[in-house]
């Protein structure tokens, strides 16, 4: 009776430990549970910034077709000539900001710590804005090209560049008309010096001469 009693003890315990998982055995299946989680969030992590890059670039490319097709209709053409930089915030992307050149014009780097609106030519600008004053000629075609920035993504590029050769009078308008306008321009402000500034040295002028 006992050694069937000492039997049935020993396979009870034998059968419990045979149920059942040791220490190490739930340690190491959290350690891989752990793992597989991990690997899932950075995958998922990564799909969604990739799709938030894909969305900012075909929203950059459209953005700036908008405004290359602003530009194609006449519509910038009083600023044009000296480039533009702006926003979207009235399409309701303020996030997205966009520089505008023409000619062979080259975009400004872009500095983190200046504002984005900062009108300050380039030695390249400024040479290039006395040639075309000193020599308007007017040319079958202006090539435009925008960039337009937006939020950068981990090593993503964060800035989509286009460029698309327009008819001139689309661009600027009619060179007769921009002539007048000109010579009107620097005819008020030549005015507006002289009532100014200018008065004392006509009126001293007129003295030696009488």
């Amino acid at each position: 009776m006992r050694l069937r009693a000492r039997s049935v003890s020993a396979g009870s315990r034998a059968q419990r430990r045979d149920g059942g998982f040791t220490l190490a055995e739930v340690a190491v299946t959290i350690l891989i549970v752990g793992i597989g989680l991990m690997m899932v969030l950075t995958g998922l992590n990564t799909a969604k910034i990739t799709a938030a890059q894909t969305r900012n670039v075909k929203l950059a490319r459209d953005l700036a077709m908008l405004t290359l097709g602003r530009i194609s209709s006449g519509l910038e053409q009083d600023e044009i000539e000296n480039g533009l930089t702006g926003s979207y915030a009235d399409e309701g992307y303020p996030e997205f900001t966009y520089d505008v050149v023409v000619g062979d014009n080259s975009f400004r780097d872009a500095d983190p710590n200046a504002p984005h609106d900062s009108w300050a030519k380039t030695p390249d600008e400024q040479a290039q804005a006395k040639t075309d004053d000193e020599q308007d000629v007017q040319q079958p075609f202006e090539k435009v090209k925008i960039r337009v920035t937006f939020p950068k993504f981990a090593e993503y590029q964060n800035e989509q560049i286009l460029e698309q050769w327009i008819p001139w009078e689309q661009v600027y308008g009619d060179a007769d008309t921009n002539s007048k306008s000109t010579k009107a321009v620097k005819s008020a402000n030549t005015t507006a010096s002289a009532s100014t500034g200018g008065t004392p040295s006509t009126t001293k002028t007129g003295t030696q001469g009488k």
